[in-house]
């Protein structure tokens, strides 16, 4: 394939959760990185980006974890440009495990974006050419979830600096860390504390997530995270919109696919008993039919990463 990039990481012992797994946004930093480095392989650096006044910015990322890094993994990371749209890029990866089985895949979707004016910019022809000149893929659904309860569960965070990246924006893994611990506040809330799961011998583990970036957080901002919760036979989807506080204005919408394992095996586990009960009023409303799309859509290339 054309214009594959490959770098690799060792996994860090500050990068582990409580169970000795990578944590979830760690990997969004691990991919966000790759794409910089394949970037400057092909020409284009950061002083190049600087000199033409433009930015890469993720609107975005959609993963799957097939299987957990743990400590001390070397990770290879293969990346490539999937297809370029004007202002806009999506770009795919693959990290596999030193014995070359898939641990994630991963899809981002980035836009081009003028740094003076804050407003898209159609990419160069050069840098199309640069990364593989691929051609358009076929568009796929935007974000959905079902809708979310009269009351969804409520966390307030605020935004401290070392949560900014190199733009005074919110880093994207940022959101991701943010909304998982609000996932994981509602079901404390509940009555379902980590330690009560972990004593009872099954705990949630982040599988999966789509997130869409709508519009940047920087320094001081309040974040309001709405979340709710849609059960499934093997775990659990949790729903959620991050809005600035005071004007309301949506800063991320993600959804996130959990599952229930055993603390110290990670075998594949029943939810506790009683704890979807406790959960029934976060969980999503029932879905009224979407309305027929106005214009045909293109048929889906296939599953993606959700």
């Amino acid at each position: 394939m054309r214009g594959v990039y490959t770098s690799f990481v060792n996994v860090r012992h500050h990068e582990l959760d409580a169970f000795g797994r990578v944590h979830p946004g760690v990997y969004l930093r691990y991919l966000a990185h790759a794409a910089v480095e394949a970037s400057t392989a092909a020409g284009f650096d950061a002083a190049w980006y600087a000199a033409a006044g433009a930015v890469w910015l993720v609107r975005r990322s959609t993963f799957t974890v097939l299987r957990p890094a743990t400590a001390g993994e070397e990770l290879e990371i293969r990346t490539w440009v999937e297809d370029f749209r004007r202002v806009r890029s999506h770009r795919r990866y693959e990290v596999r495990g030193a014995d070359g089985a898939l641990r994630l895949v991963a899809r981002t979707d980035w836009v081009y974006v003028d740094l003076a004016s804050g407003r898209p910019r159609r990419v160069p022809a050069d840098m199309e050419e640069a990364f593989g000149g691929t051609s358009v893929t076929q568009e796929r659904d935007g974000w959905h979830a079902p809708p979310p309860p009269a009351r969804p569960a409520r966390a307030t965070h605020q935004v401290r600096v070392y949560e900014l990246d190199s733009l005074g924006h919110v880093n994207n893994a940022v959101y991701l860390d943010l909304v998982a611990q609000a996932a994981l506040d509602a079901i404390e809330d509940a009555g379902w504390p980590l330690a009560r799961l972990v004593s009872d011998g099954t705990v949630p583990v982040l599988a999966g997530g789509d997130l869409e970036y709508r519009e940047p957080a920087r320094y001081g901002d309040r974040l309001d995270t709405a979340t709710w919760f849609a059960p499934l036979a093997d775990g659990l989807d949790v729903h959620q919109h991050v809005a600035r506080a005071g004007d309301g204005r949506p800063v991320v919408r993600a959804s996130t696919r959990w599952r229930w394992v055993h603390p110290l095996s990670a075998a594949a586990a029943d939810a506790p008993e009683g704890l979807l009960a406790t959960l029934e009023s976060l969980l999503a409303a029932r879905e009224l039919p979407r309305a027929p799309a106005l214009r045909r859509r293109a048929p889906s290339p296939g599953p993606l990463p959700s």
